[in-house]
């Protein structure tokens, strides 16, 4: 009888674990494919950012105003050339790692550790690409008169619009992986205990 019953706990444990097993697999991969969307998505709205206009330039009262053709494109500011490279690493890395993810599954802890490891990597490059891209775009939105920075986005409205969309989804791709770095660690501290 009490042999029974351990054996039948130790099916409702084992039952149990690979139900949790399967839970962490979906939240993992539904996790690494927003990552990847979201990445995707603000790498290439960010690389095809550009606008021209034709801006009006007064030199004299007399004389009347000429309109010189400018153009605003994403690779004149590094910064923003910073948030393409990131989110293309990181995109690709979330694209690998979507594979790795399945193909790994309850295996060696050692691949969850390098995922990990990665994840974490990505956390930092990203927010760093997007605290980067977010500072540089609010001089652009507000200028500072302390350096004589003029605005641009008073001008090309549509390339600050463009540009800001391109941070938010970078955003919510970082705060993909860093969910995916919460659940690793809470995933690590349970199999530990």
């Amino acid at each position: 009888m009490n042999e029974g019953t351990a054996a039948a706990g130790v099916k409702d444990s084992n039952s149990t674990s690979n139900n949790g097993s399967r839970v962490m697999l979906s939240y993992n991969i539904v996790l690494r494919t927003m990552a990847f969307c979201f990445t995707l998505v603000a790498a290439v709205v960010a690389g095809v950012d550009f606008e021209t206009k034709n801006i009006p330039v007064t030199i004299s009262d007399q004389l009347p105003p000429f309109n010189i053709k400018v153009t605003a494109k994403w690779h004149y500011l590094s910064s923003t050339v910073f948030l393409v490279v990131a989110n293309s690493i990181a995109c690709s890395y979330s694209f690998g790692s979507i594979i790795v993810s399945i193909l790994s599954h309850n295996k060696k802890i050692q691949t969850r550790l390098l995922l990990l490891i990665s994840d974490l990597l990505m956390v930092a490059l990203l927010f760093s690409a997007n605290g980067a891209a977010t500072s540089v775009g609010l001089i652009a939105l507000n200028g500072n008169p302390h350096t004589q920075w003029q605005k641009v986005c008073n001008m090309f409205k549509r390339y600050c619009h463009q540009g800001a969309a391109s941070i938010v989804m970078s955003y919510i791709g970082s705060f993909a992986f860093l969910w995916l770095v919460v659940f690793a660690i809470m995933n690590l501290h349970k199999k530990s205990s």
